[in-house]
């Protein structure tokens, strides 16, 4: 049976119960609606050295489990995006930088090497889904570029779009809100404090008039309720803020909260209205494997007790539920 989304015309795919996520209905002992809570996925990354390993961290649980699955190669520096329940890894260094892309299916815990391939090998580069479609920004070839690709997991396509970076950027971060692409600071020489705005429905890149508050590169951002929160990074050295930047008013906020530890290199992820920072390296250049929950709404952070399984840094990591 496939689970409907809505009974007599009304959506229930946000359902609650007395304040309750509802996860599942069943009637009659038969499947009627379901959905699986959000989860995070966590590939690959530096430990020792390049690893493979995928993880699944369960937020509602504070869980982490090690998946039977592993990446085709020991992979750092990589992007992800997910599309319909699916992972799409692309990207990042074995040792020597590479093109591939990677399909990822937690429904059955299996990974496939698309046919399409980046048009250059990249590391430290940005993939943001917007619309069923994913957008890589930026990155390293052996030096900076400008070039946005757009993959479409449907076609396995991948094409080069006439807009640009209005510079040529890697360890930036980036994160979408109502269809538009934000992405911010990175290396370009030197660190940056650049604010952009990409619109793929128009193939078009913005300058916006705000900016981050000093030059940062190697942080990561989450999107929650129509504003983009920016965590840690290095700005000469490793930082802890964290900051909110509202689209809506072009403006940006330093919060109270900071990070328990300056982290760089880390990675972000929301899930239900709060976002994960999980591992990255500490002021000392050191891997943590620490996973930090931020809640915008309160703007506090706390220390998870679930661990990732190693110290890691360079990682990538996509939410699917």
């Amino acid at each position: 049976m496939i689970p409907p989304t809505s009974i007599d015309g009304t959506d229930i795919s946000g359902a609650t119960i007395d304040g309750t996520d509802v996860q599942e209905i069943t009637v009659d002992g038969d499947v009627v609606f379901s959905v699986s809570a959000p989860k995070i996925y966590h590939f690959g990354g530096e430990a020792a050295s390049e690893i493979d390993d995928i993880y699944e961290y369960d937020p509602a649980t504070d869980s982490i489990a090690t998946m039977s699955a592993t990446l085709p190669k020991n992979i750092r520096n990589a992007t992800a995006a997910a599309v319909d329940g699916k992972i799409y890894h692309l990207g990042g260094n074995t040792g020597s930088v590479i093109d591939d892309i990677y399909e990822y299916d937690p429904d059955t815990d299996s990974i496939s090497t698309m046919s399409a391939t980046l048009p250059q090998a990249i590391e430290r580069a940005n993939a943001v889904a917007v619309d069923g479609k994913i957008y890589h920004l930026g990155g390293n070839t052996g030096s900076a570029i400008d070039d946005i690709y757009e993959y479409d997991p449907d076609t396995d396509s991948i094409s080069t779009m006439s807009a640009t970076l209005p510079q040529s950027i890697q360890r930036a971060t980036a994160a979408a809100v109502d269809g538009k692409i934000y992405h911010f600071g990175g290396l370009a020489g030197s660190a940056i404090d650049d604010i952009y705005e990409y619109d793929p429905a128009t193939d078009s890149i913005s300058t916006m008039s705000a900016t981050l508050p000093q030059d940062i590169q190697l942080a990561d951002a989450a999107a929650v309720d129509g504003k983009i929160y920016h965590f840690g990074g290095f700005a000469g050295s490793a930082i802890d803020d964290i900051y909110e930047y509202d689209p809506a008013t072009d403006s940006i906020t330093t919060m109270s909260a900071t990070l328990p530890q300056p982290v760089l290199a880390a990675e972000a992820a929301a899930v239900d209205g709060k976002i994960y920072y999980l591992g990255g390296d500490d002021s000392n250049f050191d891997n943590i494997d620490d996973i930090f929950e931020y809640d915008p709404a309160t703007d506090s952070i706390a220390t998870m007790s679930a661990t990732l399984p190693q110290d890691i840094t360079s990682q990538t990591v996509a939410v699917v539920g």
